[in-house]
């Protein structure tokens, strides 16, 4: 038997094995003991089973948590970006595990997940982060429909929620320079960040996992190949958000000058602590790494310092370029390739009603900015 009570002990042990490993003949075999209950101990042997071996052959139920952990283990298969499964998981963590604790999964209907939509409305979620949770609950249960835990998924029945579309937000020229004129001495370090944000529509993200290499000074072009993501305790280089994001920025000739400058300045800094100044942040100013929370809290000191100047994000950035770009005449491949959106449907509908008039050229009004 699996599960045996340990000698001498009220506590139980669970004893799996699996067949022969083909490579090193060994037996697959895995032991845990200390085990409070019988209970729990049969629950663990599922739960073991499934995660270390891909058994599912002694599960006659499922729950939630197992149906989370084959989720995730399909996700590695299919090579899924951490950034991707990191999100999953504190959104599963947050809205699932208590939920659904106790429920028996073959049990549960239309009612049901109804019910769980609301009690995520009234955590005065958006329509839109709700939406995103119910797709995260379809994906789960048409799991439990593929190992044969249910006959259908109740959430087919289940429709989006209405997203309402926002007015979009942004900055122009002028306004843009009124913020620059609020940056004080101790804040140079950030102001070619906010230069670059403008002139470019880049990505927060995109921003910040640039260094030097990606930079083409004689072809004044930033190559955009990948983004710097936060997870819980650390921070990595992700690819692009999508295979459009990847692309490639021409820049104006007062910004590729700044940033000679600053490579030289941030060089004479920083040589100490690198091997390899090349592969340094673009905009790092110190021995750790910059983050998108040192921008963030920069950006809304910045603004605290007036009460004149309308209220943006710093995403909404990247809508002021393409303010920017409309104002200009630009035609809607040039705003695609800039802004690396995949269709572009999706650039106009996003933009489509911004500044419609045509002035000077692009490189013309940026290199005025500067």
């Amino acid at each position: 038997m699996s599960v045996t009570k340990e000698k001498g002990k009220d506590t139980w042990k669970l004893d799996i094995s699996k067949g022969y490993n083909a490579v090193t003949g060994k037996r697959n075999r895995f032991i845990k003991r200390n085990i409070k209950t019988r209970k729990e101990a049969l629950e663990l042997e599922s739960y073991y089973r499934m995660t270390k071996y891909g058994d599912y052959s002694t599960i006659k139920g499922a729950s939630l948590d197992i149906l989370y952990e084959i989720m995730k283990d399909e996700d590695k298969k299919k090579q899924r970006k951490e950034s991707y499964i990191s999100s999953q998981n504190c959104s599963y963590n947050k809205h699932f595990s208590t939920y659904f604790k106790d429920a028996t999964i073959g049990l549960l209907t239309y009612k049901d997940m109804d019910a769980f939509r609301e009690t995520l409305l009234d955590k005065d979620l958006t329509n839109n982060t709700v939406n995103k949770q119910m797709i995260l609950m379809k994906k789960l249960l048409d799991i439990a429909v593929k190992e044969g835990f249910l006959n259908e998924t109740p959430c087919s029945q289940i429709k989006r929620l209405p997203v309402p579309k926002h007015k979009m937000n942004y900055w122009t020229v002028k306004e843009f320079q009124q913020f620059l004129t609020l940056l004080e001495p101790d804040d140079s370090s950030y102001k070619l960040i906010f230069k670059v944000l403008f002139s470019t529509g880049m990505r927060i993200g995109e921003l910040l996992g640039l260094t030097w290499d990606d930079i083409d000074f004689n072809r004044k072009e930033i190559d955009v190949n990948k983004t710097l993501i936060h997870l819980p305790g650390r921070t990595i280089l992700n690819e692009p958000k999508t295979d459009a994001s990847k692309r490639k920025i021409t820049i104006q000739s007062n910004l590729v000058d700044e940033l000679q400058s600053w490579k030289e300045t941030q060089t004479a800094r920083l040589y100490r602590f690198t091997d390899d100044v090349e592969q340094l942040q673009v905009f790092q100013f110190a021995p750790s790494i910059i983050t998108r929370y040192m921008v963030t809290n920069k950006y809304n000191a910045i603004l605290e310092r007036t009460t004149e100047l309308k209220r943006i994000r710093i995403h909404d950035f990247r809508h002021s370029h393409v303010a920017l770009l409309i104002e200009n005449g630009e035609k809607e491949f040039p705003i695609k390739q800039r802004l690396g959106h995949a269709s572009i449907q999706t650039t106009y509908d996003t933009y489509g009603h911004l500044y419609p008039s045509k002035q000077k050229s692009m490189s013309d009004k940026l290199n005025d900015l500067f």
